[in-house]
């Protein structure tokens, strides 16, 4: 008996590990979908399963070196001539950089003997070196690593590594098309109005001169920077304000506000400081364009009252810096690619067409298969089998085949660029969905039917009241598969539509892949966007599927 119950349990066991690492294979792709989602465009390579978590620093500047930068062991080199290799070659390395103090701006000082200074040059020969460096002594092959920097090497590394906020060149653009750059006047520099913060000026030794916010949140959860700037143009005619800003991967957050004219611009959405190299924000006036749907690569300024600035000619920017520290930042990290898909498309217009078309659709498959299929297995009439026949042949007839014709006769009745030759056609039924539902509904005795025809039943009232509740499992899958179809529906709404306003979901991140396709994460957040409630509905609905697909009936 004992044996016996071991035996049970075991299976029991074993099942379950079985279910659980089927569960861990199908969730995978998921998973790393998902992970890729939450990545900036420098941690694609090398491939990780988890995203990098931001280091939450309180103090900028400082000096890192990004992840995938490090140097890492060459293929073909054992680990343990490795090893020894590395702290030979950072030895000589950090030597061989101090040698270059007097030839390097002073503010460089400090940090020269950083270790991500030494590793972003150790990195940066070793993709140069050959393979039969490594043969040679420790105490050589640092040599040759050393001998070969210059003072030029250790400013580019440097540019690369040194994390710090710098605020550069500010242009206005007009409605017009105007464009103004102002400079910068010593009567209206940067200035900090409040917060642990300060300005230092870069004019040498950086690839771009600027002005450096050296800020310590330690000290306050928050600082303000401001500056007025020469406007020419008429201020109804200012459209948007772009900066160009140097960021240091902190992932704070930044809010902007303009005064002009006595009018004060708020910003709707934060920039943040997670990225480490020089990039364009541009806060653009919220006005004509809010009503096109286009591509919105703006952060949008809103109307915010009167100002107390109405100096004419003049326009003021104030940036204000709010402290992210830990989860708040790797949360402004994780979800940023997910914020600027919601702000890039018109994403709210392209779900309500989807749904749109995905309620007609269902509605239209249900009612018109099963109306189709209650025909066939119900109803006698003459040359009815001969027609299920020519139904079903039309299964074997490829789409592309009747792609052309079919786009021609919707052109004609003048339905090109609309939504109606995405669901019209659901009502006509689907050939395979009335063989579906044709062999379940001939699985249901006729008993009932001929009950209810004796009660006073006429054809509809027995579809309506006998056939349709019977066959809700059945209806469910078709309901299930019909809008996973529609929803991933990429080639019709291709096909029939060519106004970004009618975009479904699936065209219109389609069409963000064609403005932004270089940014992995970015389309990563959106298929997640696009996957999610394709898996809600699975899920929420899978008890249904299941009856459908198992095709349980009612015995005779």
């Amino acid at each position: 008996m004992f044996s016996n119950r071991a035996r049970r349990v075991g299976r029991s066991v074993t099942l379950q590990v079985v279910l659980l690492l089927g569960a861990a294979a199908f969730a995978a792709p998921f998973v790393w979908l998902f992970g890729t989602s939450c990545k900036t465009a420098d941690e694609m390579y090398p491939p990780r399963w988890i995203p990098e978590v931001p280091a939450g620093r309180a103090a900028s500047p400082y000096i890192e070196l990004r992840e995938n930068e490090r140097p890492e062991c060459p293929v073909g080199v054992r680990k343990a001539d490795w090893i020894e290799s590395k702290s030979a070659i950072e030895e000589a390395i950090a030597a061989r950089v101090s040698t270059f103090q007097d030839e390097l701006p002073p503010f460089y000082g400090p940090y020269l003997q950083e270790t991500a200074l030494v590793e972003g040059l150790f990195g940066k020969f070793l993709r140069r070196a050959p393979e039969t460096v490594f043969d040679e002594t420790p105490g050589r092959v640092a040599g040759w690593f050393a001998e070969r920097i210059t003072a030029k090497d250790v400013a580019e590394v440097f540019e690369r590594v040194y994390r710090r906020l710098s605020l550069s060149q500010v242009a206005f653009h007009g409605w017009d098309g105007s464009v103004e750059y102002p400079e910068i006047s010593e009567e209206y520099p940067w200035k900090v109005l409040e917060g642990p913060a300060e300005l230092v000026t870069r004019r040498e030794g950086l690839l771009r001169p600027a002005e450096e916010v050296h800020y310590d949140f330690s000290k306050g959860e928050a600082f303000c920077v401001q500056t007025v700037l020469p406007l020419d143009m008429n201020p109804e005619n200012m459209k948007k304000v772009v900066l160009a800003w140097h960021s240091d991967r902190t992932w704070h957050r930044v809010w902007a506000c303009l005064e002009i004219a006595g009018e004060k611009w708020n910003a709707a959405q934060p920039a943040f400081t997670g990225s480490d190299r020089w990039q364009e924000t541009t806060w653009q006036r919220r006005g004509k364009n809010d009503d096109v749907v286009m591509m919105r690569p703006w952060l949008t300024l809103a109307a915010a009252g009167e100002s107390d600035f109405t100096e004419p000619g003049y326009a003021r920017l104030t940036l204000t810096c709010l402290r992210a520290s830990g989860w708040g930042a790797a949360w402004n990290k994780y979800t940023n690619n997910y914020r600027e898909v919601l702000r890039l498309v018109p994403f709210g217009r392209y779900v309500r067409n989807s749904a749109i078309l995905v309620v007609l659709n269902v509605l239209g498959q249900i009612v018109g298969s099963s109306l189709v299929a209650f025909s066939f297995s119900r109803l006698r009439w003459p040359g009815r089998d001969a027609c299920f026949l020519v139904v079903l042949a039309t299964l074997m007839i490829p789409a592309q085949v009747t792609m052309i014709p079919v786009f021609l006769i919707f052109k004609s009745l003048g339905w090109y660029n609309t939504l109606r030759p995405l669901w019209v056609v659901s009502f006509c039924g689907s050939a395979f969905y009335i063989f579906l539902l044709r062999q379940f509904m001939r699985g249901i005795p006729r008993d009932l039917e001929d009950s209810a025809r004796i009660d006073g039943c006429g054809y509809f009232g027995i579809y309506a009241r006998i056939i349709v509740p019977l066959v809700k499992p059945a209806l469910a899958a078709i309901g299930i598969f019909t809008f996973m179809g529609t929803w991933n529906d990429f080639m019709g709404p291709l096909i029939y539509l060519n106004d970004q306003r009618l975009y479904p979901l699936s065209l219109g991140l389609f069409a963000l892949q064609v403005f932004k396709g270089a940014n992995f994460g970015l389309m990563m957040a959106a298929a997640v966007v696009m996957t999610l409630p394709v898996v809600v509905v699975f899920f929420a609905a899978q008890r249904h599927f299941i009856q459908g697909i198992t095709l349980t009936g009612l015995k005779g």
